[in-house]
């Protein structure tokens, strides 16, 4: 069986994970799987690309992956890819700025990688009183933000994986919170789904075993990359550029497991409302369905 999967560009935790299908090191058998990288959100072309069948399985933010199920996409998710924890997604601000705690952030310039970032305007809304309404957002390429940072074009960034382990360790920087933290400290949870693995419809009619023989794959790649992390890494940087010790380090930010347990089920749940509430999604919807075991 051939196929095509996809998964973000320039993402080091995405790029380690598939690493051993995509250089042929890990061979599932019966499956002939072909990865590629496509562009970050804002770039709507994962999704189209998965929609128009232009690949076959793809990895989906999780707000979008929603967002296509509401339309009526084709596509059924399999599993949670990966989760935020209390650290890799967070909102950094110059270390000599007068913004001290995120209550200061109402009536700020925001940088981020994909616009307005509805988790944190979310937070900002229910933990620190913010009218979201106050916040003006702008978009720069993830790789990009600590410089617009640190000129002064922002006044604050969120910064995500590889980037966000970058600025933790810069005295120029200082994270004022990040989205694990505020998002346990309101909902309870320890994690938020982030990116799940979504599957054409008509595909996984043709290959009805497909998702556990897909899944054992990825999970296979995945314990190559933990063994093989410095040579992913050099291999990461030829093709993007990046620090050998910032990339490792950033590995250990997200929970990848493959899985979609009955607690990612409330917790997505949880994430429905709350894209709900922000206008994010047109209407409320039963996660479970949209998904196979």
């Amino acid at each position: 069986m051939k196929l095509v999967f996809a998964h973000f560009r320039n993402r080091f935790c995405m790029f380690r994970t598939y690493y051993g299908l995509a250089t042929g090191r890990i061979e599932p058998e019966g499956m002939d799987i072909s990865v590629i990288e496509v562009a970050d959100p804002p770039s709507d072309a994962q999704p189209k690309a998965l929609v128009s069948g232009d690949v076959d399985v793809a990895d989906l933010y999780f707000p979008t992956f929603l967002e296509q199920a509401i339309a009526g996409a084709p596509i059924v998710g399999i599993a949670t890819e990966w989760k935020t924890t209390a650290r890799g997604n967070g909102i950094f601000v110059r270390a000599d700025s007068a913004i001290r705690t995120p209550g200061d952030l109402g009536g700020c310039l925001i940088g981020t990688h994909q616009g307005p970032h509805v988790v944190h305007r979310y937070l900002l809304r229910r933990l620190y009183a913010i009218d979201d309404n106050t916040l003006r957002w702008e978009s720069h390429p993830q790789q990009d933000l600590i410089g617009v940072l640190k000129t002064g074009r922002v006044d604050a960034a969120v910064l995500i994986d590889q980037i966000f382990c970058l600025a933790e360790r810069d005295p120029e920087l200082r994270c004022l919170y990040t989205d694990g933290e505020g998002w346990k400290a309101l909902t309870g949870f320890s994690e938020m789904v982030k990116h799940i693995i979504a599957i054409r419809e008509p595909f996984l009619r043709d290959h009805p075993g497909l998702p556990k023989k897909l899944l054992s794959a990825f999970k296979a790649s995945l314990d190559y990359s933990q063994d093989h992390l410095a040579e992913i890494a050099e291999a990461f940087i030829e093709r993007y550029g990046g620090e050998r010790e910032i990339l490792v380090a950033s590995a250990r930010y997200p929970k990848i497991e493959f899985t979609f347990t009955p607690a990612e089920q409330r917790i997505a749940e949880a994430e429905m409302e709350m894209l709900f509430e922000m206008g994010h999604l047109s209407c409320r919807l039963t996660v479970a369905p949209l998904f196979v075991a």
